[in-house]
């Protein structure tokens, strides 16, 4: 209860409504907890407003560029104010899809066949890939810029529509299957969540707007296929070091092979979001979530401090 803690939502990305309700989200089960909470949208110099506030530790709600790509992590780093979610280094590789699967394929991580696109590459370089096939920015959330194509006609317009966030687009092989996510908090995944929609995909409409998308949580599969979900998912998580809490996306092909589509290192917080519906199906309310993963940061500041100093030690000895 002694720590000020500053929820930041909102900022400048294209998630930025989304991060907005997250962060109210946040804001509210903290303060319902009894902590002193503030929450900010990091406009303008906020990083006085924080340091002037005396607070020692950031909920980091931010979605999307600046928030989820390592900049506020690096920030926060340089005047030592913790915060939760994964480090910056970790926070700017998940972030572009691009660069994480050209890691998740090195570890030999189950993945969709994929090309990067940088903008005015021809297509042509997407070869051997065939139709139907997934476009997205690489660097950008919530489906945004995401279009299935199915023929070389409608390609042009999807590549165009990624690019519209992302200078580079990642072209994966679409996979058919179930839509799966395993949501971690700190090292630990939680009960595996399917979404199954009405659309075409699991877009943002359908991530935010259909009431038609419905959840089981957990999902209903065999004990092999959990294993093999919750063995790619951890494989994926760790590969990046991820820390603190996250969300590995899956599909669950119809070879009964699952393949990792992406990590979120800040996932949603909002009454639709994926991790507070694998906490609670652990058991977990969304206040009592909010209150681990601050004290996530915090021991793992505490960690980090002792590192520090048994290394000053080391050096005076």
């Amino acid at each position: 209860m002694k720590e000020k803690i500053a929820v930041l939502a909102g900022g400048p990305s294209c998630e930025r409504e989304i991060s907005l309700i997250s962060g109210k989200a946040v804001w509210e089960a903290l303060s319902a907890k009894g902590f002193d909470v503030i929450l900010i949208d990091p406009i303008g110099d906020f990083m006085q407003v924080l340091k002037k506030s005396g607070i020692t530790v950031v909920f980091n709600a931010l979605h999307g560029a600046f928030g989820e790509d390592g900049t506020v992590q690096r920030m926060l780093d340089k005047e030592n104010i913790l915060y939760t979610g994964s480090p910056a280094h970790v926070s700017e590789t998940a972030f572009d899809k691009a660069l994480a699967q050209s890691l998740f394929k090195k570890k030999e991580i189950y993945i969709p066949a994929f090309r990067v696109l940088k903008e005015g590459q021809k297509p042509a370089l997407l070869e051997p890939l065939s139709f139907p096939l997934v476009v997205k920015p690489s660097k950008a959330g919530s489906s945004f810029g995401v279009s299935i194509v199915s023929d070389r006609g409608e390609l042009d317009e999807a590549l165009s529509e990624a690019f519209r966030y992302s200078d580079t687009a990642l072209v994966e092989d679409y996979i058919r299957g179930r839509e799966l996510t395993v949501g971690f908090l700190g090292d630990e995944p939680l009960p595996i969540v399917e979404v199954i929609v009405q659309r075409k995909f699991y877009d943002y409409e359908a991530k935010y707007r259909d009431s038609r998308t419905c959840y089981e949580f957990p999902a209903k599969l065999t004990e092999k296929e959990e294993a093999e979900v919750l063995h790619e998912a951890q494989e994926a998580y760790h590969a990046l070091g991820c820390e603190g809490m996250g969300r590995v996306d899956i599909i669950l092909g119809a070879d009964g092979r699952p393949y990792v589509l992406e990590v979120n290192t800040i996932p949603g917080l909002t009454g639709k979001s994926l991790l507070p519906k694998a906490a609670k199906s652990r058991g977990i309310e969304f206040p009592e979530l909010c209150v681990k993963i601050i004290e996530l940061s915090l021991k793992r500041g505490l960690s980090r401090s002792k590192a520090v100093s048994a290394g000053i030690q080391g050096v005076k000895g």
